[in-house]
């Protein structure tokens, strides 16, 4: 099965948004070629952001990588993710934020093992890591922690699902500071009791008020 990745993008300044944009944008690309997965997709969705679009321009041509810009969007729009969800060809989304990253080489891997072994399941969740402190200078992780995810609001979040493209998985609606909730509330009315699944390996470099990695 086909896997796409969608990732939105907005380069600009906001209150609580991580530094390094540029770089870590870059590390989040490159995490997603380094994926062993040979039948994979992203797609780049840039919110009116002129940098991403001069960012993501190194991988224009490249087969597997979509750039979609669209108008600015207000802050938390699901409109984002729910254009990278239009264009998208695989059978199974994931997502990826700008500032983090897939580490190993195994992370869709995983998810594609997780739906062949549950192959009813509309959606599955896995835990993820958050990293506290990074070295840019040789990509070591200096202080991270695996984080056990449960499905309870504030835990869980697009770092740690996957699901089926479906009609009614969509992001109309979920917008503001919760809308990774809003989504997730949509899964849990379609598939209340989803499988979690071992080896995946989405790092959350960053997290407000702490340690910028």
């Amino acid at each position: 099965m086909k896997i796409s990745v969608v990732m939105p993008s907005f380069l600009g300044d906001y209150p609580n948004s991580a530094k390094n944009k540029e770089a870590k944008f870059k590390r989040a690309v490159d995490s997603f070629l380094s994926q062993n997965y040979p039948k994979k997709e992203l797609l780049i969705v840039s919110d009116g952001c002129e940098r991403t679009i001069i960012c993501a321009s190194q991988y224009a041509f490249h087969p597997n990588i979509k750039v979609i810009q669209i108008p600015k969007q207000e802050l938390f729009s699901g409109t984002d993710r729910n254009t990278g969800l239009f264009y998208s060809t695989g059978e199974i989304i994931c997502y990826l934020d700008g500032d983090d990253y897939f580490g190993g080489e195994n992370h869709l891997t995983s998810i594609s093992n997780g739906f062949n072994y549950y192959p009813d399941a509309d959606w599955l969740y896995f835990d993820d890591h958050v990293v506290y402190s990074f070295n840019p200078t040789n990509n070591e992780i200096l202080a991270k922690s695996k984080r056990d995810v449960t499905l309870d609001m504030g835990i869980i979040g697009t770092s740690s699902i996957a699901h089926k493209k479906l009609t009614e998985f969509n992001w109309n609606f979920c917008d503001g500071y919760n809308h990774d909730w809003t989504f997730i509330q949509k899964l849990l009315k379609k598939q209340p009791n989803p499988p979690k699944i071992d080896g995946c390996e989405y790092f959350v470099c960053h997290i407000p008020n702490s340690v910028d990695s």
